[in-house]
C-alpha cells in the first residue's frame, strides 16, 4: 500500500514537472514574440530622433536663406546712387521764446537755427540746440535803410560806427551766442551795401573760423565782393519762406523746391519761428525726403566753397 502511494506520488510529480515544462516553453515562446514585437520601436526611436534635426535643418535654413537673399537684393537696390538734392532751412529770430524752439526740435529735419544776441533766451536757446546736436548761427543785427523807424535790436552794427566800435560790438554779440558755426545778417539793408564795413566784419569772422550767410535783405548787397576779398566761405539765401504768414503758401514754396532742375541746387531757405512755418516744415519734410530732397545743415552746403544766390 505504501509502495503504491509512493508510485502515485512520483507519477503526479512527473506529470506536474511535464506540465510546468510545457507551460515554461509556451511562456518562453510567447515572451519572445512580445520581445520581437517590442524591437521595432527600438529601431524607430533613433530614426525619429534623427528625423527632428534633419527636418529642422533643411527647412529653417532654407527659409532663412530665402529671406537673406531677399535682403541682399534690397540692399543692392538701396546702394544705387539716388538723385539726392540738398536744401538748407534756416530759422531766424531765435532767442525771444523757447516754445518755438521746442516745437522745431520735433520736426524730423536738420534745420539750422539763427539766434539773435543779447535776448532774454539767446544763451538758453544756444544750450538747448547744442544738446540736440543742431547747427546754430549768430543772427547778427545790422542797420536797415528804415532805421530809426525800424530798429534792428540789441547788439546791432551801424554804418556810423568806427572800426574799434564795430569790432567791440561784434565780439560782444559773438560771446552772447555760444556753439555757433557761422553768422547771418538780421535786417542790414543799409549795412550790407557798405563793402568796407563788411570786410572788417568778415576778417573777424574768418579769424574765428566762421562762415557767413547773406540773408539778402537788399539786392545791392556787397557780401559776395567782400567775401572774395577776405576769402571767407559764404552762401546766400535764395528763398524766403514766410513773407506771408500763410500755411498753404509756405507749404507750397517748400514743395516747389522739389520741382527745380538739378542745377538749381543747393538751395538756402530762410523762415521764422511762426506757428504756420513750423507746421508747414513739419508736414513737408517727409514729402521732400520721398522726392529726393534732403534738408541739411547750412554748413554742409557752403563750408569750403562760395555759393552765389539770388532773391
Amino acid at each position: 500500500m505504501a509502495k503504491k502511494s509512493k508510485k502515485q506520488f512520483s507519477t503526479i510529480l512527473v506529470i506536474s514537472l511535464i506540465v510546468i515544462s510545457v507551460m515554461a516553453i509556451i511562456y518562453a515562446v510567447l515572451f519572445q514574440e512580445e520581445s520581437a514585437s517590442l524591437k521595432p520601436p527600438k529601431a524607430i526611436m533613433p530614426q525619429a530622433e534623427k528625423a527632428k534635426p534633419e527636418k529642422e535643418t533643411p527647412v529653417i535654413p532654407k527659409t532663412a536663406q530665402g529671406k537673406q537673399k531677399e535682403k541682399i537684393v534690397v540692399a543692392k537696390i538701396e546702394k544705387i546712387p539716388l538723385p539726392i538734392k540738398q536744401i538748407s532751412i534756416i530759422i531766424d529770430d531765435i532767442g525771444y521764446d523757447l516754445g518755438p524752439v521746442r516745437e522745431l526740435l520735433k520736426v524730423d529735419a536738420d534745420i539750422t537755427f539763427a539766434i539773435l544776441p543779447l535776448c532774454s533766451h539767446s544763451r538758453d536757446a544756444a544750450e538747448m540746440l547744442h544738446k540736440a546736436h543742431k547747427e546754430t548761427l549768430l543772427h547778427l543785427p545790422m542797420e536797415p535803410n528804415s532805421y530809426p523807424k525800424e530798429k534792428p535790436g540789441k547788439g546791432a552794427l551801424f554804418t556810423d560806427m568806427n572800426s574799434e566800435e564795430l569790432i567791440f560790438q561784434l565780439e560782444k554779440d559773438l560771446a552772447a551766442v555760444p556753439y555757433i558755426s557761422g553768422v547771418n545778417n538780421h535786417m542790414g539793408s543799409k549795412f550790407m551795401v557798405d563793402e568796407g564795413k563788411l570786410v572788417l566784419v568778415f576778417n573777424k569772422l574768418k579769424k574765428k573760423k566762421l562762415f557767413f550767410v547773406d540773408s539778402r535783405t537788399t539786392a545791392s548787397t556787397k557780401a559776395h565782393a567782400a567775401s572774395v576779398k577776405v576769402n571767407i566761405p559764404m552762401g546766400s539765401r535764395k528763398v524766403f519762406l514766410d513773407n506771408n504768414r500763410n500755411y498753404d503758401e509756405i507749404y507750397k514754396i517748400l514743395l516747389e523746391s522739389a520741382q527745380n532742375s538739378p542745377d538749381a541746387f543747393p538751395v538756402i531757405m530762410i523762415g521764422h519761428p511762426y506757428p504756420e512755418t513750423i507746421r508747414a516744415i513739419k508736414d513737408a519734410s517727409k514729402v521732400l525726403r520721398e522726392k529726393g530732397i534732403l534738408v541739411v545743415p547750412v554748413s554742409k552746403l557752403i563750408k569750403g566753397q562760395t555759393l552765389s544766390g539770388s532773391s
